[in-house]
């Protein structure tokens, strides 16, 4: 038993049926207990006294630390006493937690990321708002359109089209919705997949078509900071170093997950930006495939490249209330993306870089990506929350 199984500065005892008529706050401060409380709440009293249990009652007792090791002490302390039958801490107990999405079970890069151990610590949070700067998202796909943003002050606007400069910001090649899916399909709806977060806000920052312009992305990245967004999803990139985009990445106060590129070749030496930015705020992320290596098309760089995710055969939402199979880093960076979602929902609290440094710091480490990515394995979302739970 370690600190994280049960909750900090409670103790649940059960009290001999002789001494419960003597159980009071008080009574724990004195001679009986000697161990100081805020309050005690009965759980579950023996309303028969002839069903030959000696158990009179069992109650929780809030301490007054939450230090961990109280709870631990006053156990010890507890199971001296006569009048207790037994102490014990206030376990966490595990939801066992597997989506009723029909498609579920064909969402492999979830499962490989360990993703139904971390929905036992959160499924999101609509507090959390990501930023798909993309081909626009089809907000009316039924397994989308309960978990789209709408800007504030923006009259029922979702996003904006920074190529267009006008609220039309509905996807019509169906990139932008396919990755949207991965990020925050909604969760045990009954409808198609999930998202990685369940619960999230998705933003509309469409910045192209089948081509994205680069003047819309940095468009795109003002508004996600003038409105809070706080993590931004962009599956694209070019060879072209830009020193405006680079600004723009740098005085961005969020987090921006990007996909690495989808050349199979080595970053590091021919470099793909924002992949290859030096940026502190940037998650660069590979693919990888069902085998748990590096997909042959993905980018790497040991350098430029943080981590790997699943990105190849990706069923995710499409166009119309559809689903379609994807493969690309642009299916990769998503995964990643909803994890930032499902971390910041659960301690809000958290910057984007100590965000950043949770994901890469638990990566599960493989001897396929050492010399390829930066942390030398793949992005593991249940240690995520083990280590910061």
């Amino acid at each position: 038993m370690n600190y994280n199984d049960f909750v900090a500065g409670r103790v649940i005892i059960a009290i001999n049926k002789d001494c419960v008529q003597g159980i009071s706050p008080a009574s724990f401060e004195n001679n009986l207990f000697g161990i100081e409380i805020n309050n005690i709440e009965i759980l579950f009293q023996n309303r028969d006294p002839a069903n030959g249990s000696n158990i009179g009652a069992i109650v929780m007792i809030d301490l007054r630390t939450n230090d961990p090791q109280a709870v631990i002490n006053a156990i010890e302390r507890f199971n001296e006493n006569p009048c207790v039958v037994f102490a014990e801490p206030d376990f966490h107990l595990e939801p066992h937690i597997i989506p009723n999405d029909p498609y579920f079970g064909n969402l492999w890069g979830l499962q490989k990321t360990d993703c139904p151990t971390a929905w036992n610590y959160t499924v999101g949070s609509p507090d959390v708002v990501v930023g798909v700067t993309d081909s626009g998202i089809n907000s009316n796909h039924p397994d989308l359109m309960n978990n789209m943003w709408l800007a504030p002050r923006g009259q029922g606007k979702r996003g904006w089209n920074f190529e267009g400069n006008n609220n039309n910001c509905e996807d019509y090649t169906g990139h932008g919705t396919h990755v949207a899916g991965t990020i925050g399909a909604v969760g045990n709806n009954f409808i198609g997949v999930t998202g990685v977060s369940w619960v999230v806000r998705l933003a509309s920052l469409k910045i192209g078509g089948n081509v994205f312009d680069m003047a819309a992305a940095i468009n795109a990245i003002d508004y996600a900071n003038r409105n809070r967004i706080q993590i931004i999803n962009s599956s694209w990139g070019s060879r072209f170093f830009s020193s405006s985009l680079k600004y723009a990445i740098d005085n961005y106060d969020g987090l921006l997950v990007v996909s690495a590129g989808n050349n199979g070749s080595n970053n590091d030496i021919m470099p793909v930006y924002p992949s290859s930015y030096d940026s502190e705020n940037i998650i660069s992320v590979a693919a990888a495939d069902q085998n748990d290596n590096l997909a042959s098309f993905s980018n790497y760089g040991e350098i430029s490249v943080d981590i790997a995710a699943p990105g190849t055969d990706i069923l995710s939402t499409a166009l119309g209330s559809g689903y379609t199979y994807m493969s690309g880093t642009s299916m990769a960076a998503p995964h990643v993306a909803g994890a930032a979602a499902l971390l910041k929902g659960y301690r809000p609290e958290l910057t984007a870089l100590e965000i950043k440094d949770i994901i890469l710091s638990n990566a599960d480490k493989k001897a396929q990506y050492l010399g390829k990515v930066l942390t030398g394995g793949t992005i593991n979302i249940s240690r995520m929350f083990e280590a910061v739970s």
